[in-house]
């Protein structure tokens, strides 16, 4: 496989993880699990190029050694070879400074995702089921509602505050995080964010995912209630 394919693959890399916050940050809203697809499969596809990159690079190794020991030792032909062995290391090195020093210029474009308290810890206990789906009320005195594996969890100040239509406005909006999966894509975003740290993408995505799955869990809830109904009553939640 030619070198060549290496100065390609990073230029993919640098193209994809450099233009993604800039290009995608914002984007399809009104296509929120277009926008999911596109940033994941844009961001692997810079993986697999790095995948790639990184395998010419070792292959030039054996492809090296097969020439160092078909030439005498100290002539002109072993000494290219070696020399030429360097130069797919040497565009990778390259290639890394460059990416870590553009990054670096384009981080401050990606503002920090918000945090929100887990709410794992918190006892439950089932009180219903909703579309097929468990309803677990949590003691706490605050309005809270989230997804969180497979189940719905809405703290017991929610449900005694909330009509029946704004309990379904709530339970529908949830019902889509959970059809959508948008707890594993936030799982999977994180764990891509921890692989590369520097990546301004890598930073973005994660935001990205978490706002375009609540724009996709309330495009869910508006096929069953209201527009209106919804963002009135999301808007009595700490996290909805």
């Amino acid at each position: 496989m030619s070198p060549l394919i290496i100065p390609i693959a990073i230029e993919w890399v640098i193209l994809v993880t450099t233009l993604a916050p800039m290009i995608l940050v914002g984007r399809l809203d009104s296509r929120p699990r277009l926008g999911l697809a596109i940033w994941f499969s844009t961001l692997f596809s810079a993986g697999l190029a790095v995948a790639l990159a990184l395998g010419v690079a070792l292959a030039s190794i054996a492809t090296t050694y097969l020439k160092l020991t078909a030439n005498p030792i100290g002539s002109e032909s072993w000494l290219l070879a070696l020399v030429a062995s360097f130069a797919p290391w040497a565009i990778l090195a390259i290639a890394g400074i460059s990416l870590a020093l553009v990054n670096q210029r384009i981080a401050p474009m990606v503002s920090t995702a918000k945090d929100t308290a887990p709410l794992l810890a918190a006892a439950s206990k089932l009180v219903r089921h909703f579309d097929g789906v468990e309803v677990r009320q949590i003691e706490l005195p605050v309005m809270v509602a989230a997804a969180h594996r497979g189940s719905i969890l809405i703290s017991t100040a929610a449900l005694a505050t909330l009509n029946s239509a704004e309990l379904d406005a709530v339970f529908w909006h949830e019902v889509g995080h959970i059809r959508g999966r948008h707890n594993q894509l936030k799982q999977l975003a994180g764990f891509v964010r921890a692989l590369s740290p520097w990546l301004a993408a890598s930073r973005a995505l994660v935001i990205e995912v978490e706002r375009l799955g609540e724009l996709d869990a309330d495009r869910y809830a508006n096929r069953h209630v209201s527009e209106e109904l919804l963002g009135a009553t999301r808007s009595k939640f700490i996290s909805a």
